[in-house]
């Protein structure tokens, strides 16, 4: 009978030990430029090449194919209903901390009320928006921030990506966006838009970025890719950086 118990216990140990050695995740992403983006049919950017390199230090096999870009809506709700799915490169909130399981932080993310410099827009709180559009993607952190805020929905136009909002910024369909400050230079970039053009109207959050997984994710899994995580940061600090990540790419 212990001789029975014993190999039961040593099969579970096992079946547990193989999970946290070769986890079997589904990756969602957006095009959120320079973290993950579209190339020629592959995600490129910060955060992919990160998360290779957690896989890489943790002995895993990375497979392309399981890393899925999809519009951040469709994204963050297929991650919350799947038991194996993660998600990147999300902000860090209290809220979103209660829905996931943060990996991070990769790196900081300053997310704001971004407007055209030749506007007079002031804005000292949010209660001053007044009759002003604002740009979103759906779920979105600036979207998050602003519903937090108790901003009226009349006052959001909901885009699919940060690249529609850039655009749509231009061609003045809304007055303001809301959107991480890094990624909107990037996007601004990419459309052929100068971003000297554009300013912070106003601050909205100081968070961080990283990877967020299913609630149902081993949580063993989990901690040793945050652990590997702080190993990279300490070894390659430059490659979270987006400024060297574009030198290398240009």
């Amino acid at each position: 009978m212990m001789f029975r118990f014993a190999f039961t216990l040593f099969v579970v140990m096992l079946a547990h030990g193989a999970l946290a050695k070769e986890p079997k995740l589904v990756w969602f992403t957006e095009d959120y430029p320079p973290f993950n983006y579209h190339v020629n049919g592959q995600v490129e950017g910060i955060s992919i090449k990160a998360l290779k390199l957690i896989y890489q230090d943790l002995g895993w096999k990375f497979d392309d194919n399981e890393v899925m870009l999809l519009p951040w809506p469709r994204a963050y709700q297929m991650t919350l209903s799947n038991r194996n799915a993660c998600i990147f490169s999300m902000t860090y909130t209290e809220e979103r901390a209660k829905l996931f399981q943060f990996i991070g932080p990769t790196m900081d993310n300053h997310v704001a009320i971004i407007g055209h410099k030749e506007t007079s827009y002031k804005l000292s709180n949010l209660k001053n928006i007044g009759n002003l559009k604002i740009g979103v993607v759906k779920n979105d952190i600036g979207h998050q921030l602003l519903r937090q805020a108790g901003i009226d929905k009349e006052s959001l136009v909901f885009l699919a990506s940060g690249f529609e909002l850039v655009q749509m910024l231009k061609l003045k369909r809304i007055d303001l966006i809301a959107y991480g400050d890094v990624i909107a230079r990037y996007q601004f970039k990419r459309a052929g838009i100068n971003p000297k053009h554009y300013r912070i109207v106003m601050p909205l959050s100081s968070s961080y970025l990283g990877f967020a997984c299913n609630k149902a994710v081993d949580q063993h899994v989990v901690d040793k890719m945050n652990d590997a995580l702080k190993t990279i940061k300490r070894r390659q600090p430059e490659i979270f950086d987006p400024e060297y990540f574009y030198s290398k790419a240009e």
